[in-house]
């Protein structure tokens, strides 16, 4: 899956500093699941302001995160 995050260089920093995203699905039954970046791709607005990452999430599952 193909995704974008926006942001100042500091929260892209911290987004590309993690070896393992998590995120929470829309209700309380679904599981928490997690992702790894790859193909990350970062650029920036004319004014060096916002910055754009666009990566590919790859879905990592249990028996991965355990190793």
């Amino acid at each position: 899956m193909k995704v974008c995050f926006y942001g100042t260089d500091e929260e892209i920093t911290r987004i590309c500093e993690r070896p393992v995203l998590a995120m929470v699905g829309p209700r309380r039954s679904q599981p928490v699941l997690a992702f790894t970046l790859a193909g990350i791709s970062i650029s920036t607005d004319p004014y060096g302001t916002i910055y754009r990452l666009a990566a590919d999430l790859t879905e990592v599952h249990r028996e991965e995160v355990n190793e």
